[in-house]
């Protein structure tokens, strides 16, 4: 089983630890993860080409028509665009230096929440794509089910390093686990560090300050 930890290094009380077949079947989807999201990206496509085709032949033609292709065309493009974020998952990228509180904003815009607190402008080193999600991962979880999500969060310079602390909400999600284990593995692969808190009311992450 994978565990990850509260600030005094032992398992996180709050959160079960993952089962090690769980990680295994995100594994192996994830291992197809860069065909897929060609073939997707091929198909979307080709989608795009035959309804701007069928726009045009359809300039002059009834009303709610049009209005149906140009809603099916911007649901193609946003889908072509959660692909390509995804897509960029798959790549080894390099380490970008970004204020941490702008990096906050995407992830939490990622996941459809609000975040709520004063947010540092301190710049951190990492590698943005990947960091990114595994920052929404931890907001997400922060955040509880429902809709409306809000999360408070604060941030500040220790040492060399940016540390920011999200409030987490009394009803955690069911996948909870599995998504903390992710992003502990995605923040330290850049050298920094994800735990919650040994009360359970707060998930922390540090990150390498730019330099």
């Amino acid at each position: 089983m994978i565990e990850h930890f509260d600030e005094t290094g032992a398992p996180c009380t709050r959160h079960p630890p993952v089962v090690a077949d769980t990680l295994l079947q995100l594994a192996m989807v994830g291992s197809r993860a860069s065909a897929f999201h060609h073939d997707c990206a091929s198909k979307l496509q080709g989608l795009v080409m035959a309804l701007d085709e069928l726009s045009e032949l359809t300039e002059n033609g009834d009303p709610q028509l049009l209005r149906a292709l140009e809603s099916a065309l911007d649901s193609t493009r946003e889908l072509n665009a959660l692909l390509n974020a995804n897509r960029a998952l798959t790549k080894l990228s390099a380490r970008t230096p970004i204020a941490v509180g702008e990096l906050a904003r995407r992830a939490a815009q990622r996941v459809a929440v609000t975040l709520q607190g004063a947010l540092t402008d301190a710049m951190v080193d990492v590698a943005v794509p990947a960091i990114t999600h595994g920052l929404a991962l931890a907001i997400d979880v922060a955040a509880g089910g429902g809709r409306g999500r809000t999360v408070a969060i604060g941030g500040a310079l220790v040492a060399r390093e940016v540390e920011l602390v999200l409030q987490t909400s009394a009803t955690q999600p069911a996948n909870a686990s599995e998504a903390l284990a992710i992003a502990s593995f995605v923040v330290a692969r850049d050298g920094g560090k994800l735990w919650c808190s040994a009360s359970g009311d707060r998930v922390c992450v540090r990150l390498p300050a730019a330099r």
